[in-house]
This record gives structure tokens, C-alpha cells and sequence, in this order.
């Protein structure tokens, strides 16, 4: 529930972000835009540690390293500058390939 109160609440500030320089601000203070950066990287952050740790599926033995080495491969190649479907792609793909390895040996 808190997870969904942090989204709606950073959803709200960029909604807000975005809007204050329609409405008649001349510019946003430097302090508050790093700011607002600094919130939405945070929550995204936040979601994909949780999804990580909280990760449950019976169908493959230690399910929960696996997700961390896939998250850990995607983060890899999107620090290296790739698209948002390469990063995906490589993600979903270490997952699957590590998941099929250890059901195959266990």
C-alpha cells in the first residue's frame, strides 16, 4: 500500500512539475527539478527492489537470486546507454536462460 501512496504522490508531483510553467512560472528552481529527479528515480528504485525481493514462483528453485541476477544484467545494459527493449529483452532473457539451467539441473 505504501508503494502505491509513493507513486500516486510522485505521479502528483510531476503532474504538478509539469504544469507549474503553464501556469505562469517563468522557471523552476534548480534546487526543486534535481529534486523532482531524484523522487522519481527513487520510487523506480524502490518498485523493482520490491518486485525483486518479494518475488515468488514455485516452479523454479531459488527464484528470488535468479531475479536479482536478471535485474542485475538489465540495470548493466541500460547504464551502457541501450533502448528500453534491449534492456527488456536482455532482462527477460537472462531470466528464462538461467531459470530453464536450473531446472534442467536440479
Amino acid at each position: 500500500m505504501t508503494t502505491v501512496v509513493a507513486l500516486l504522490l510522485v505521479g502528483a508531483g510531476s503532474l504538478a512539475y509539469r504544469l507549474l510553467p503553464l501556469l505562469g512560472a517563468a522557471r523552476v528552481p534548480e534546487a526543486v527539478s534535481r529534486v523532482a529527479g531524484w523522487a522519481g528515480v527513487s520510487v523506480l528504485a524502490a518498485v523493482m527492489v520490491r518486485g525483486v525481493l518479494h518475488h515468488h514462483d514455485r516452479s523454479i528453485p531459488w527464484a528470488v537470486p535468479v531475479a536479482v541476477v536478471a535485474l542485475a544484467v538489465a540495470l548493466a545494459v541500460a547504464v551502457r546507454g541501450r533502448g528500453i527493449l534491449v534492456v527488456l529483452g536482455a532482462g527477460a532473457g537472462t531470466y528464462v536462460a538461467l531459470s530453464t539451467v536450473i531446472g534442467v539441473l536440479t
